[in-house]
C-alpha cells in the first residue's frame, strides 16, 4: 500500500506535534513535510509533491485562504483540506470557492481527521458537520441570480447521492456504474454548477432549487 503523502501546515508546534503522534501508527498517511505559513508551503509544495495538504487557514506571512489561491492559480490539484479553530460560514464558504477539497474545524476527532483525509485524496470532498448546515443555510438565504442549468437524468441522480452524502465509490455502486464514470458526471456538474467542490456543488444546487 503506497502511503497518502500529507503536508502540514500551521505555524502551532503543539499543533503539528500532535498531529505527528496521532497519524503515526497509520498505514496509509505519512507526514512528508512540514511548514509554519503559506509562503513555506508553496515551497514545500512543489518539492515534495504531496497527495493532500492539511492547511491552516489564520496564519502569519501568508493565511491558508491566500495561499489556497496561490496553489490554484499555479495549476496544482492538490487536494487542501483546511483545518481551523474558526466555524464562520464565510470562511468556508470563500475556502471552497477557491479550490479547497474540505474544511475542518480543530476540535475535529482523530477518526473523523482519518476519515477526511483519506477522502479527499481519493477525490471525494469533505466538510465537518458540525458547519455543513450554516454554510448550506448561508447559501440559501442568498437570493441566487438567474440562472438556467439543465441536467440529464442521470446527471441529477448523481447530483442527488452527492446530496446525500455518498462518496464516489458508494454512489458508483448504488448506480451500477464505475467509480470513473462517476468521476466523470461530477467533472460535468462542477462545470454546468460553476462549482469547485462537491459540497460548493450541492449548496448551489439547493440555492437555485434544482434538488430539494
Amino acid at each position: 500500500m503506497t502511503p497518502i503523502k500529507l503536508l502540514v501546515v500551521d505555524d502551532h508546534e503543539v499543533l503539528r506535534q500532535g498531529l505527528r503522534f496521532m497519524l503515526r501508527g497509520e498505514p496509509d498517511v505519512e507526514i512528508v513535510g512540514e511548514a509554519t505559513d503559506g509562503s513555506e508551503a508553496l515551497e514545500l509544495l512543489r518539492r515534495l509533491e504531496p497527495d493532500v495538504v492539511l492547511m491552516d487557514v489564520r496564519m502569519p506571512e501568508l493565511d491558508g485562504l491566500a495561499a489556497l489561491a496561490r496553489i490554484r492559480e499555479d495549476g496544482s490539484s492538490v487536494a487542501v483540506l483546511m483545518l481551523s479553530t474558526y466555524d464562520d460560514p464565510a470562511y468556508v464558504e470563500e475556502a471552497l470557492r477557491s479550490g479547497a477539497a474540505g474544511y475542518l474545524l480543530k476540535t475535529v476527532q482523530p477518526d473523523e481527521l482519518l476519515r477526511a483525509i483519506r477522502a479527499v485524496s481519493s477525490g471525494d470532498g469533505y466538510l465537518q458537520a458540525e458547519i455543513t448546515k450554516p454554510v448550506l443555510r448561508r447559501f440559501a438565504a442568498t437570493r441566487p441570480p438567474e440562472v438556467h442549468v439543465t441536467l440529464s437524468p442521470r446527471e441529477a441522480e448523481v447530483l442527488q447521492l452527492v446530496a446525500d452524502g455518498l462518496s464516489t465509490r458508494q454512489a458508483a455502486v448504488e448506480l451500477g456504474i464505475s467509480e470513473a464514470t462517476v468521476k466523470t458526471y461530477v467533472r460535468t456538474l462542477f462545470e454546468k454548477l460553476g462549482a469547485t467542490h462537491r459540497a460548493h456543488a450541492v449548496a448551489l444546487a439547493l440555492r437555485h432549487q434544482i434538488i430539494d
